[in-house]
């Protein structure tokens, strides 16, 4: 069975697959040979590194890119990843973790509401909780519980860093790949999903601190920018990002609504 390096007391680095990959990868990888880190890569971002370990979320991208990955790898998936989509392209030993996926409702995220306790980040019994629709959260909160001393992320940028129109027009893509809406859904949608993601990165970060003693920081541009250090690439506001904007209760709930239709869009990824 792979092992894989050792995650506890180490320096792990989470490599979301967004668009500042590409953009600013001269400066991330002089990064990577400046530390000693353990590697955690999410969905496709082969084109840059091998990761120590492979974490995938998406079916639809498993079978698009899995045979790219690199064989030496250790992938990771979560227990309810379906394993016969697992085995038509991967032969090896995998690692899974055992989640539970809550999913944000309006007004969930105040003190008040009865839902607040079903959205709490948390570690029990050898489960993870959390509302995480997306896998590099799913990959901050593994480095956590294998008892990583430290986490930084890059290539975390947010849905919606660049505008609905740099989007559409294909100047900006949401990935490292690809053009435009790489992400398969509405601009609009977008902004739901960023906003939901934004409130459980907070939850995950306050319970990194309180369990664990530490929270993870972002060092590549995001609209998550409470977790934004750009002094360690030295990477400052760039016109074209997008300010991150809470959505009011009006539009949220309009998204909330919006996203029981139908709204992706036609993508290749």
């Amino acid at each position: 069975m792979k092992k894989g390096k050792k995650i506890k007391k180490s320096h792990v680095l989470v490599v979301g697959s967004g668009p500042s990959l590409r953009k600013y990868w001269d400066k991330i990888n002089k990064f990577i040979k400046t530390n000693d880190l353990v590697i955690f890569g999410c969905n496709n971002i082969m084109d840059f590194l091998s990761p120590d370990y492979h974490f995938w979320g998406s079916s639809k991208r498993w079978r698009k890119f899995a045979d790219k990955i690199n064989p030496k790898t250790v992938l990771v998936t979560s227990k309810h990843f379906n394993q016969k989509v697992i085995r038509k392209k991967w032969k090896g030993e995998y690692k899974t973790f055992n989640n539970v996926e809550r999913v944000w409702r309006i007004g969930s995220d105040k003190k008040d509401s009865p839902q607040n306790k079903r959205c709490q980040v948390n570690y029990i019994n050898g489960k993870m909780f959390g509302c995480v629709r997306d896998i590099a959260t799913w990959a901050i909160f593994y480095a956590y519980i294998k008892g990583a001393f430290k986490i930084t992320v890059i290539g975390n940028d947010g849905y919606t860093l660049y505008s609905k129109s740099d989007l559409e027009s294909k100047k900006y893509s949401q990935h490292c790949y690809g053009r435009g809406l790489t992400d398969g859904f509405i601009y609009e949608y977008c902004r739901k999903k960023d906003w939901d993601k934004y409130k459980t990165l907070r939850l995950l970060h306050e319970f990194g601190k309180k369990k664990y003693g530490f929270g993870f920081e972002i060092i590549t541009p995001t609209i998550y920018d409470k977790f934004y250090n750009y002094r360690v690439l030295n990477i400052k506001k760039d016109i074209d990002w997008q300010k991150w904007e809470e959505p009011s209760s009006k539009e949220y709930k309009s998204l909330y609504i919006d996203s029981r239709k139908n709204n992706c869009i036609v993508s290749k990824y």
